[in-house]
Formats: structure tokens, C-alpha cells, sequence
């Protein structure tokens, strides 16, 4: 029996009508060629999905109101919200902050990874650097963090303090990641904005320096080591590593600053010890950081330090430590609870890891050390 849907359309030919496009014919890849396509597919299902497609397209070069008004077209439900989710997207990594938000509140059950996926993919903007003067940095994030404000009023399920926070932290990343320059200045700026640029300087100082540790990425906040500079990174290579976002109970109403990738990190109680947790947090960025780098700083007199510190290391793989013997110790002796707590929690995730199967012996590539 052939389907009602395509009786119709061999109807619509039969009198006369402008025949619909072949089904499987590909879709053109320019917006305006994708648009008139998209009103002669046979059938609705095609219609609707052709409009998201050509509302993405039109996103991606920015035009966010012509983008909003195909989405328009379409049915309300989930498929107007995924319009509005991949027009968020694409708005994002055009560089559209507003809009792109604009167009997350309106996703629906999609809302929250379109404001992770637009705030997360916004591009770093040149001219916004931290070897720009502070006044500068400040004014452009007074003026975004408004502007935040205006689009994110009232969005539901926590979307206002999560879009807000992840857009920030992304300018702060922005700022410093890759860009071959650790400038302090910046990152000495009040809060909020300053907690963000912390976390941007803690990342490339640590890049950037040869051998870095926490005293010299601390030395480097307060100036009493050059700001370190070197070659920048092309932005598909401003990649690291992040801790998954594990809450431990004693760190219950600590603030926290969203990470790239999806991380969090702690915030310091003053300026001068949020730094050396970013700094902490910038060496983990590195890949090649073992687990003994951070293993001093457990015992750090400043909480939040500490505490970043186990949290990285109970992560983290050693060279020479055993860590077993290692986290085992800190979880029956450390004094602060909340170490203890995270050194059970690094023995727990290793004794899953020990039932495992053994791995097969990695090859060695030609050029690669052995």
C-alpha cells in the first residue's frame, strides 16, 4: 500500500501542481538555496527538518533574526526547540553572545546544553587579550555581564545564575588561554570579573613557563616574577584536562567558578589564595603534570588550596609515588576531613580501576620515546 502522504504529493503532480523535490535529492548549502528548498519537500517531516537545518545555516553567518523567524515556522514542540538549540549553537561560535542566549531560553527541554554549548564555544576576540589595559578588560566585562543580565532575566531551572556564570568564565578564559601572554594585571581586577581572569592566568602562566609550579605562578599574580610570554595557540588547540564536577559534602556552600570542558573549580577566599587555587588548577590543565606536583599543597594552611590540591591529585597519575599508599595515609590521618574525604574517594575510583581487565601493551610509534 503505498502512504497516504505520498498519494498526496503524486496527487499534487497529477493536477498540475509545482512538483516537490525528490525525497533523497541533498539539500543545497547555502542559506537562501536551503530555504526555498526547504517548501518544496514532499513531504512535512522534511519541511521541518530542512527549516532547522536553514535556520543553522543562517546562524552560522550570524544573521540571528532571520534565523528566529524560520524557526517561527515551525510547529511549537520539540522541534522548534531544537531549531532554537542548534540556532543557539551556531550563534555561539559565531561570536553572538546575546542572541545566542536569546535563542537557548527559547530551546525548551534543550535550554541547558544550548547555553553550555553557545557559552562554551564562544571565539576569543583579538582585541580583549590580557596585554590589553585592565580598564579596558574591565569595561568590556561590566558591559557583557549587563547585557547577561537583560537576556537571562527570569530564565527558568537555574538557567540565569548557570548561563551567567558559564559566559563569564568563558570570558575569562578567553582573555589569556593561547594567547601567548600571562599579564597579572588583569587578573588582579575586583570580583567577580577577577575570579574568571584568574582562572585564564593560572592556565597559560602554567603553559607558558618552563617548569611551573604553584610558588612561581603564585610569584607571577603578584608580580614578583615577569609575566611569562611565548608562541600563542591556534584556537583548536586550546584544550586541557578537568576534574569532573564531583561535590564533596564538606565543601557545601564554597562558590565555584564553572571550568572549561565542564569542570568547576573552587574560589579562594581573597584574591591572593583564589590565584594559587587557579594556579593549582592551571597545572592539571597540562596533561603531563603527575600527581606529585600537587601533593605538597595538601597540607597548604589555606582550605581551598588543600583542597584543590587532593582533589588534583587523587586524579591525577603519579611517576614514582604509590598512590595507593599515598591516598590510604591522607584518608585515615589528615586532619581536615574534607582531604580525608577526597582520598577516599581517589581509593574508591582506583579499586574499580584494579578490577578491570588488564590492557594490552601499547605500541610504540616511530619518533616516540620508549
Amino acid at each position: 500500500m503505498i502512504p497516504a502522504t505520498v498519494t498526496g504529493a503524486l496527487l499534487l503532480v497529477a493536477c498540475g501542481a509545482e512538483p516537490a523535490l525528490d525525497p533523497l535529492a541533498p539539500w543545497p548549502d547555502d542559506p537562501e538555496g536551503l530555504l526555498a528548498a526547504c517548501d518544496q519537500q514532499a513531504f512535512p517531516e522534511l519541511t521541518t527538518t530542512c527549516r532547522v537545518q536553514a535556520a543553522a545555516r543562517l546562524a552560522q553567518t550570524g544573521d540571528a533574526t532571520r534565523a528566529d523567524a524560520v524557526c517561527a515556522l515551525i510547529e511549537p514542540g520539540t522541534w522548534r526547540d531544537e531549531c532554537h538549540f542548534r540556532v543557539g549553537e551556531e550563534l555561539g561560535r559565531a561570536g553572538e553572545t546575546l542572541p545566542a542566549l536569546t535563542h537557548c531560553r527559547q530551546a525548551g527541554w534543550f535550554a541547558r546544553n544550548c547555553l553550555t554549548h553557545a557559552g562554551w564555544r564562544l571565539p576569543p576576540d583579538p582585541t580583549l587579550t590580557a596585554a590589553e589595559p585592565p580598564e579596558r578588560i574591565a569595561a568590556a566585562g561590566a558591559e557583557l555581564a549587563s547585557g547577561l543580565d537583560v537576556v537571562l532575566a527570569g530564565a527558568p531551572d537555574g538557567l540565569e545564575g548557570e548561563g551567567r556564570d558559564i559566559v563569564m568564565a568563558r570570558f575569562g578564559y578567553n582573555a589569556y588561554v593561547g594567547t601567548g601572554a600571562a599579564h597579572p594585571d588583569p587578573a588582579r581586577l575586583p570580583d567577580p570579573l577577577g575570579v574568571v581572569l584568574r582562572t585564564g592566568l593560572g592556565i597559560e602562566a602554567a603553559r607558558l613557563l618552563p617548569e611551573p609550579d604553584l610558588a612561581t605562578l603564585e610569584a607571577v599574580f603578584t608580580g614578583e616574577r615577569p609575566a611569562p610570554i611565548g608562541t600563542p595557540l591556534p584556537v583548536p588547540q586550546r584544550m586541557g584536562r578537568y576534574t569532573p564536577p564531583v561535590p564533596s559534602p564538606h565543601e557545601d556552600g564554597a562558590p565555584r567558578v564553572p571550568l572549561y570542558g565542564g569542570g568547576m573549580r573552587l574560589v579562594g577566599e581573597t584574591p591572593a589564595e583564589d590565584a594559587a587555587v587557579a594556579a593549582l588548577e592551571g597545572l592539571y590543565w597540562l596533561p603531563q603534570t603527575p600527581a606529585e606536583v600537587f601533593l605538597p599543597h595538601v597540607d597548604d594552611p589555606r582550605a581551598r588550596v588543600r583542597w584543590t590540591a587532593v582533589k588534583l591529585l587523587r586524579t591525577s597519575e603519579p611517576r614514582t609515588l604509590d598512590m595507593e599508599e599515598t591516598l590510604t595515609a591522607l584518608a585515615a590521618e589528615h586532619p581536615d576531613e574534607n582531604v580525608r574525604w577526597h582520598a577516599a574517594e581517589g581509593l574508591s575510583s582506583r579499586s574499580w580501576e584494579r578490577r578491570q581487565p588488564p590492557r594490552p601493551p601499547a605500541h610504540n610509534k616511530p619518533g616516540r620515546p620508549r
